[in-house]
């Protein structure tokens, strides 16, 4: 048995609407007596890596919330009372309730209103049952089978029914009569004082009621009941206590200066009583052996004659049993060191972080032998571990995925093919998210914890949900999971991400929101993707629901070829009039597959030629400075436009075009020479910059002279703007109108 999924509504953090969060299970692989150690212990590993469920987050997000429910959870039983507090509503949810039927009504719609429209907490678990479970023992007093599904086992070629049980769980009201009368009486004790003259004592008084409306769902008003799928009658009998075990594996798990000599020793326990290390089992046997025979032969004796001299011992006499075991050597009789030199150093002076991986291995494999084979095949057994990365150092937190997994199957030994649980793992840490997507070369079973109007939601990644919903190609789907070790996992904790093509561009960016008043203020994270390829990253985006701005260069083709691909026209010099140039052209007059895929988005045609998208692309940017395009409410595409007369086709561009007229105090149009000057300060045309109209109408000119010098321009704009006060750039209108929308975002949300 297995939890499939859990759904949560009004709960905390989490709104009106159900999110539902997935967990990972995989069949215990099938291992015969015959295979090898090592590959015995792969499979192990892989089993185990398959069963772990990863839930990332920010601060905040409701990650511990998730464990702190599921712990709750596994002890209760139908008609339980005070098993939360208001504190566990959403408390947005109870305020705008109480102003709408409290403040807002009379006594006799108070009492009008409907048991089913009392705010009430809401979750639903699907449980996954595996054949050879006793259905009717575990569920008779409440459920019928949602429905069967048939897996298809593709590795071993078979099929296998697997039963799916849903249980609706409901913290409401019991009596919907006297809580009507409670909240009736809450409404008039109070309304006489509400033409009270003294301000502070009226709105004290409201303060107060209001206090006492929140206690009222702490209170034994409220009832746990559970419910079958499509049934409206709750179950008397039904207990999840025994089909839920979770344990949890808190962040701080170094209490002590023994802490590590502990955990240490429960692991080299369980390695070999698991392994039947026959020879420390004789040695253990020998040493009580030869203790009682010390004692019989040499003490008992004078004991026994010691005693007789005081008390008669006629019909009673000693006997001294020694009981060396393993478990007690282990527990009391070893010393965790570590040799530096000739000197060896007590556990006291390690480091944290390795003490603090010690003893998840140890828990973890507590946890697994507290349970039987029975006891395992018939409940859900869950083990949480909450934020591992405590205390560890990237590369640590790297590895500790794949090295958990490794080491739980190593120690595991015998037990290995008795056991089968769910891990699921909360963090906040890139390094550790990047174990998981590694190790497997998947994103299942990752589960992503955002916030949408100040509520908490859940979204399930899977390689499915990406590939499925963006018609990704594997090669292109394989260049993103890499791309997200190499950059890009912090995807998951940013507040906003802005994408852009070039080293130039992160640069120049970085410096912006670094200096900026309200951006510094937020975690924006600019990713470069090293060419025009962010589109590929969209449906990632979509489901973590990130704030996206996407700046990319319009690119507009230079060279028009026939329909037999030879060159009928190049261009290679400035662009002012994009009808004439592309009207008749035989190819997209943008080469920037970013920009085609967001056109063809929006005329809602993923197949459109470019006799479609380029009307499209000239309507949106005839005498507009900027290219602006819509994705959905969260991904935005900014690239440049028209301006002071011609098109720019790059960033470079762009601060040239941007800064090149200056008609107020020509701060700009001076500040832009310097900056090309610090560039090229060897190159003519560079060096011998004085009349500004040249450098708008050579702007393309100056762009190709610039390509090789692309990192050297921005960070030039850098350096100058910290080291020369009179150094000051306008920011080009697509641009500015990409971080606008941001800040406009984060003000919204704050």
């Amino acid at each position: 048995m297995y939890l499939k999924s859990l759904s949560i509504k009004n709960y905390r953090k989490y709104g009106k609407d159900f999110q539902t969060i997935n967990f990972a299970h995989s069949k215990w692989p099938r291992i015969s007596d015959n295979e090898d150690h090592e590959t015995k212990i792969n499979k192990t590993e892989e089993y185990i890596s398959k069963n772990s469920s990863l839930i990332v987050g920010k601060n905040n997000s409701g990650k511990s919330t998730i464990i702190k429910l599921l712990t709750t959870l596994q002890n209760t039983k139908a008609g339980s009372r005070n098993v939360f507090k208001y504190t566990d509503f959403n408390l947005k949810i109870l305020a705008n309730w109480y102003k709408t039927n409290i403040s807002n009504k009379s006594e006799e719609e108070i009492r009008s209103i409907d048991k089913s429209e009392f705010p009430k907490l809401e979750f639903q678990l699907i449980l996954g049952i595996d054949d050879g479970n006793d259905l009717i023992s575990s569920f008779e007093d409440i459920l019928i089978l949602s429905g069967i599904k048939t897996v298809k086992i593709q590795e071993e070629q078979e099929t296998e029914e697997i039963s799916e049980v849903t249980i609706d769980v409901k913290y409401e009201v019991a009596d919907a009569q006297s809580f009507s009368e409670e909240l009736v009486n809450l409404k008039t004790s109070y309304s006489e004082r509400e033409d009270h003259q003294d301000k502070e004592f009226l709105n004290y008084s409201k303060e107060l009621q209001y206090r006492q409306y929140l206690a009222l769902f702490s209170s034994n008003y409220f009832v746990l009941n559970f419910y079958a799928k499509g049934r409206y009658e709750p179950s008397k009998d039904f207990s999840l206590a025994p089909l839920l075990k979770v344990d949890t594996i808190e962040a701080n798990t170094v209490k002590n200066d023994k802490t590590l000599s502990q955990a240490y020793n429960k692991i080299v326990s369980t390695y070999v009583k698991n392994n039947d290390m026959k020879a420390i089992n004789t040695l253990v046997d020998d040493i009580n052996c030869k203790v009682k025979d010390m004692v019989d032969t040499n003490i008992k004796n004078i004991l026994q004659g010691a005693v007789s001299s005081i008390e008669s011992t006629k019909n009673l006499k000693m006997n001294l049993h020694p009981d060396v075991t393993l478990e007690k050597i282990f527990a009391n009789s070893i010393i965790y060191e570590y040799q530096e030199g000739n000197n060896n150093i007590p556990e006291s002076q390690f480091g944290m972080g390795y003490t603090n991986l010690m003893v998840i291995i140890a828990k973890i494999v507590d946890y697994i032998e507290l349970y039987s084979e029975k006891d395992i095949n018939g409940s859900v057994n869950i083990l949480c571990i909450e934020e591992p990365e405590s205390f560890m150092h990237p590369q640590m937190q790297e590895l500790f995925i794949k090295n958990i997994s490794k080491a739980i199957a190593t120690l595991l030994g015998k037990k290995q093919q008795l056991d089968t649980f769910q891990i699921i793992i909360t963090t906040h840490s890139t390094h550790i998210l990047n174990s998981k997507i590694q190790s497997g070369n998947t994103l299942n079973n990752i589960s992503y914890l955002g916030r949408l109007d100040e509520n908490n939601t859940i979204q399930n990644i899977s390689d499915t949900a990406i590939v499925s919903n963006g018609n990704i190609d594997k090669k292109t789907y394989e260049y993103i999971k890499k791309y997200l070790r190499l950059e890009a996992s912090d995807l998951f904790f940013a507040d906003a991400v802005i994408l852009v093509e070039g080293l130039s561009e992160e640069t120049y960016l970085r410096y912006e929101i670094d200096t900026h008043p309200i951006l510094k203020n937020h975690h924006v994270k600019i990713y470069r993707i090293d060419g025009a390829h962010s589109h590929k990253f969209i449906e990632l985006l979509k489901l973590l629901g990130l704030k996206t701005i996407i700046f990319t260069d319009l690119d507009l083709k230079r060279k028009n070829k026939n329909k037999n691909g030879k060159i009928i026209k190049k261009l290679s010099t400035n662009i002012n009039d994009l009808s004439s140039e592309y009207d008749n052209s035989t190819e997209c007059l943008s080469t920037n597959k970013t920009i085609q895929y967001f056109v063809r988005k929006e005329i809602d045609d993923e197949k459109a030629k470019y006799t479609k998208i380029n009307p499209k692309l000239i309507e949106k940017l005839v005498n507009k400075e900027e290219l602006h395009i819509d994705y959905s409410n969260t991904i935005t595409l900014y690239s440049q436009g028209k301006i002071n007369g011609y098109y720019a086709t790059s960033f470079e561009e762009a601060i040239i075009l941007t800064n090149a007229v200056d008609k107020d105090k020509q701060e700009y149009t001076q500040s832009l020479i310097k900056l090309l000057k610090y560039v090229h300060p060897n190159k003519k045309r560079f060096s011998n910059i004085k009349e500004c109209f040249k450098i708008v109408e050579e702007s393309y000119i100056y762009q190709v002279d610039l390509s090789n010098e692309k990192s050297k321009f921005s960070t030039g704009i850098v350096y100058l703007s910290i080291t020369d006060k009179e150094f000051n750039l306008k920011l080009p209108k697509y641009i500015e109108s990409g971080l606008n929308s941001l800040c406009n975002y984060f003000k919204e949300y704050e």
